[in-house]
């Protein structure tokens, strides 16, 4: 393997290879309710469900969404979005929409909530525009974590919004869920010698130049 090679190869899976970050946007997926633990076509790795109850649904929400989008239904019970993955990863960001100003008030806020098994890693919340359309995101990005939680929420955090005067709260709808898995072993070692060799004969090449 020559030196160019050896070059070009280890920057692809230096730039493009080993943290590649992956985007769920549902557009595969049939509409329709889905059970809890369920995964997106084409990503077997991230799993999701509702915290309370079993209402997952996958439509197109409108302007709420982004063509087809996911939705926490019945916000009757409190519930929170679960992402669960099957390795560690290094961020998540999602869109978000269902906004609704009928049925939130300008304190209420959309939560993110970063764990690594059993332990609690990072809390993110930001203000809603309350426009009801899909055109904000939230997201963390350090590591590692395996779980994440999503929902709208008071200032304090509690899942309800409204000031109780509005009802229960809203209905989550997410989107273009992205996340960047931390790289396998093997392939950072495999990558990491690459390197090196690309190193040697770049220093070869100079010493014979």
């Amino acid at each position: 393997m020559t030196t160019r090679t050896i070059l070009k190869v280890a920057s692809a899976l230096a730039l493009g290879g080993l943290a590649r970050a992956g985007i769920i946007n549902f557009e595969a997926d049939l509409p329709g309710f889905y059970p809890n633990g369920f995964t997106s076509v084409g990503h077997p790795t991230v799993k999701f469900t509702d915290t309370s109850g079993a209402d997952l649904n996958i439509l197109n929400y409108g302007n709420q969404g982004i063509g087809q989008s996911l939705a926490v239904d019945s916000d009757i019970d409190g519930s929170r979005l679960q992402i669960d993955f099957a390795g560690p990863v290094t961020s998540l960001s999602l869109w978000f929409g269902n906004d609704d100003p009928g049925w939130a008030i300008s304190s209420d806020l959309a939560w993110l909530e970063i764990w690594f098994g059993s332990s609690p890693v990072a809390t993110v919340s930001m203000a809603m525009n309350l426009d009801d359309d899909m055109n904000q995101s939230i997201g963390y990005s350090g590591g590692p974590f395996d779980r994440a939680f999503f929902w709208y929420g008071d200032s304090s955090g509690a899942p309800f919004t409204g000031g109780g005067q509005l009802g229960p709260g809203l209905i989550e709808i997410v989107d273009m869920i992205e996340y960047t898995p931390v790289p396998e072993p093997a392939s950072a070692l495999a990558t990491a010698g690459l390197l090196g060799l690309a190193a040697v004969g770049l220093r070869r090449w100079r010493q014979r130049a």
